[in-house]
């Protein structure tokens, strides 16, 4: 049981979006420190650039509350949307910061992700049962390796120490 696509690929590309926006109005004000006359000349030419951009302390703040954002929004459908529901609020909290900080094209996306459903996909059932087949076999793995660990190290082969390190590594 998934998320719906459409969904989550719109969330991932505001989160995609939110980044590079973000980085690239940091790059741009660190580079008006440096170059100030061309890049304010590249800001006249262009003038998409807000002036909020060319303030380096302004720019790196902007760019940690928009990663916060994008991380949250990513987070949020971790797993391909496995775990969206129970972490909505965490959706909720990364459109508001992407929102309020981050640029027009990403809160444009997740606001068109607000009118896609939400509503788990069932996914053909073979490929469910593939999935729990896989995580099964991955849990029957692990536990079949620590039983062995255990053997060695009540056969005395292992130390104590020994034991405690790989089942540590293990898990």
């Amino acid at each position: 049981m998934y998320m719906n696509k459409t969904k989550r690929n719109l969330i991932i590309a505001a989160a995609i979006i939110n980044i590079l926006n973000s980085l690239f109005g940091l790059i741009t004000a660190i580079l008006f420190v440096f170059y100030r006359d061309v890049i304010a000349a590249y800001i006249e030419y262009t003038m998409f650039i807000s002036f909020m951009s060319t303030n380096i302390v302004m720019a790196t703040i902007s760019f940690a509350i928009s990663l916060v954002g994008s991380i949250l929004l990513l987070y949020a459908v971790r797993q391909k949307g496995k775990y969206f529901r129970g972490s909505q609020g965490m959706f909720v909290a990364g459109f508001i910061i992407v929102v309020l900080c981050g640029g027009t094209l990403p809160w444009i996306l997740l606001l068109i992700s607000f009118f896609v459903s939400d509503v788990i996909v069932v996914n053909n059932p073979n490929e469910i049962k593939h999935e729990e087949k896989q995580e099964t076999k991955a849990y029957e793995d692990k536990k079949k390796q620590i039983e062995d660990l255990k053997r060695l190290r009540d056969s005395g082969i292992i130390s104590e120490e020994e034991y405690k390190q790989k089942l540590f590594e293990l898990l």
